[in-house]
């Protein structure tokens, strides 16, 4: 299958009716969504729902319909959704298969995965895991399709470890990014949008932890703790049980050290959300535009 139908009219033109449809009152961000009047880009683009429609007109593989509308929930605004989305649908090569770009994206998230586990010992059964699922897309890659059977045996061991990880752990939130990629992007259609999604968001996690601990800050479980510990105190003091209780307001005045600490966790954590999203859209666009001609159609 040509992306495109190696056609780079269609192209230009499909990013054309994207922007105006984009501009237009109906664009939302549910992804895979229309309801006859507006939805996503992507139902925007169709007029349906249909991802056959998206692969018959287009020569698309599902995943990229998936991936276009989910970079456009995890934008922190309209507009840097939007450009998002051009930017990723710029970044399709025209004329080549693009199924086998799948395996590819979601082998440079595993490799970046490789990196954030290098602290575990290389015979930890998590390393492991991700090498095997790391194999199975590099065999993809070489034109050596995988057995459904492959698929599945990964994916159970990757949750089966992931399992045994203590809850909010740097495993626990990897093996779930392992988890999410361990499919074959040829069947599923949401994998490559899971695994970045899943991975944008271990990386905050992860360094969001780092800079709290870094600056003696309170975590979250420590603040929900007192805004809880607030609002069952006033609770006990309130006479009509739905009075609205301000604990937020309450904790400014009352401990005010700990909500300059909760300002500083969400600033913090919208700060690295932004980051990690921005490198995880690289990762997937300098994927595509440095590999243009890897799986070039000959057919």
């Amino acid at each position: 299958m040509q992306s495109f139908l190696d056609n780079p009219a269609l192209k230009r033109s499909l990013l054309q009716k994207a922007q105006t449809f984009q501009a237009s009152d109906g664009w939302t961000t549910r992804p895979v969504y229309w309801d006859g009047k507006g939805g996503s880009l992507v139902g925007g683009l169709l007029g349906s729902e249909d991802l056959d429609q998206w692969t018959r007109e287009f020569a698309l593989p599902k995943w990229t319909a998936l991936l276009l509308d989910m970079v456009a929930v995890m934008q922190p605004s309209a507009e840097e959704a939007k450009a998002a989305q051009i930017s990723l649908l710029e970044a399709l090569p025209v004329g080549v298969d693009l199924d086998q770009y799948g395996n590819l994206v979601l082998s440079r998230f595993l490799k970046e995965t490789e990196k954030d586990l290098s602290f575990l010992p290389t015979n930890h059964p998590l390393r492991a895991i991700l090498a095997g699922v790391m194999e199975l897309h590099e065999a993809e890659m070489l034109g050596k399709s995988q057995k459904p059977a492959e698929w599945r045996k990964a994916r159970s061991e990757a949750i089966a470890v992931t399992d045994q990880a203590a809850p909010d752990s740097l495993e626990a939130k990897f093996g779930a990014v392992i988890e999410a990629a361990a499919w074959d992007p040829r069947t599923s259609r949401s994998v490559v949008a899971d695994t970045f999604r899943s991975w944008v968001n271990a990386r905050r996690d992860v360094v969001v932890q780092q800079k709290v601990a870094d600056q003696g800050l309170l975590t979250f479980e420590e603040t929900k703790a007192l805004l809880d510990k607030i609002h069952a105190e006033e609770r006990k003091k309130r006479k009509d049980p739905k009075e609205f209780i301000h604990v937020f307001g309450i904790m400014e005045e009352r401990y005010p050290k700990e909500h300059k600490d909760m300002m500083s966790f969400h600033r913090i954590q919208h700060e690295e959300a932004v980051k990690q999203r921005n490198k995880g859209l690289d990762i997937i666009i300098s994927g595509l535009k440095s590999s243009s001609s890897l799986f070039r159609c000959t057919c």
